[in-house]
């Protein structure tokens, strides 16, 4: 009987031998479908489920996740605050207010979040109640049937202790307010544990979740966001709270998704009881390699420069060359170490889609 992706994805990331080891992608950019439609890709392939079907990927861990909300519930009512011809200013459904240009693909201006001291935050708690029961949609316990029958990955993304504040208070808010607030800080991260407990205490109790994986995207190119000092005080105790609590529920898998240079942050989390780190961002030094040579027995997602991979099949045959050993380990989905970027060609990815699957199979070594 052939095995699940599932399975396979578990079995791979536990070190165990799969005769088909898991061929994923994390994502690809919206510019990169306008590029590759021009290029010879089908019109009607236009988002990552279709290009698994395509091109006979497993289905991605990273776009699958179970619909349960862990956000801001119910939302603000969005409301536009200014406007003029060029440009609105409004407040979103999360309450940040942003500028936002009408021309153009510019970035929103970011101007206020929501949480600024500790009454702005009282004000918000009716909306982070984890045991809302409408934070699971209709018909969530059959769709879930559906996706054990189908052998897919259960997973959530869960907004974490960094993560999730960020975005209620800002970058530079919350990262100040570690100095200026520390006891906001306590108090918001201890509430989301409780939030969390709450939140998935309806799905444990299936026994269905496989795969956790803690957002918290708290690094850039020189390093983490915080001093990994503040990580161990602040979240790590948070950390082995909630990794507890979903091991003691029978998750198999625990991995934290950060960008940017995280070799200061990973033992923390590491110490705290997770498996892993995804998507490794080679560009920031975060090589899978180093990782694993520094942390034996790590789980890894991602690494393999699309910068690389946009050079070629010169490219492609090296960056493959250069992981393979890892590969050779387990414990290692070897994907992009983001979405793919629209400067790689359609050719390009094709080819590197079936150099992969070779490396993979083990039938041919990447020369």
């Amino acid at each position: 009987m052939e095995s699940s992706v599932r399975d396979r994805f578990l079995d791979w990331m536990s070190f165990q031998r799969v005769e088909e080891p898991p061929l994923m992608e994390m994502g690809i950019w919206d510019e990169t479908w306008e590029r590759w439609h021009k290029e010879g890709l089908p019109g009607w392939v236009t988002n990552l489920r279709q290009l698994e079907d395509y091109l006979g990927l497993d289905r991605s861990w990273n776009l699958n996740w179970l619909p349960i909300n862990d956000g801001i519930h119910p939302r603000f009512e969005p409301e536009v605050l200014q406007e003029n011809e060029t440009e609105l200013i409004l407040r979103d459904g999360t309450g940040v207010t942003l500028r936002q240009f009408k021309h153009g693909g510019s970035m929103p201006q970011w101007l206020g979040f929501p949480v600024e001291d500790v009454g702005d935050y009282d004000e918000l708690l009716p909306r982070l109640n984890g045991a809302d029961s409408s934070r699971y949609p209709e018909g969530f316990d059959q769709e879930l049937r559906w996706r054990k029958d189908r052998g897919e990955i259960i997973g959530v993304s869960f907004e974490g202790f960094f993560g999730f504040p960020r975005n209620l208070m800002g970058v530079e808010g919350w990262c100040t307010a570690f100095y200026d607030q520390p006891e906001l800080i306590k108090r918001i991260i201890d509430d989301r544990v409780r939030f969390g407990k709450a939140l998935y205490a309806r799905l444990l109790a299936t026994g269905a979740l496989d795969y956790v994986q803690m957002w918290e995207d708290m690094a850039y190119k020189a390093g983490p966001l915080i001093s990994p000092k503040h990580v161990r005080k602040f979240m790590q105790p948070a950390y082995e709270e909630l990794v507890s609590f979903f091991r003691k529920a029978g998750v198999p898998l625990i991995m934290v998704d950060s960008d940017g240079r995280v070799q200061e942050i990973l033992p923390v989390f590491l110490d705290a009881g997770v498996d892993g780190i995804v998507p490794c961002e080679i560009a920031a030094g975060s090589d899978p390699i180093v990782l694993r040579r520094s942390h034996p027995g790590v789980r890894l997602i991602g690494g393999m420069d699309k910068r690389a991979i946009a050079a070629g099949r010169d490219g492609v045959r090296s960056e493959l060359r250069r992981i393979q050993p890892l590969v050779r380990e387990g414990g290692y989905v070897p994907s992009l170490d983001h979405f793919v970027p629209p400067d790689v060609s359609w050719g390009t990815y094709q080819y590197y889609v079936e150099m992969r699957r070779e490396m993979l199979s083990g039938s041919q070594p990447i020369d």
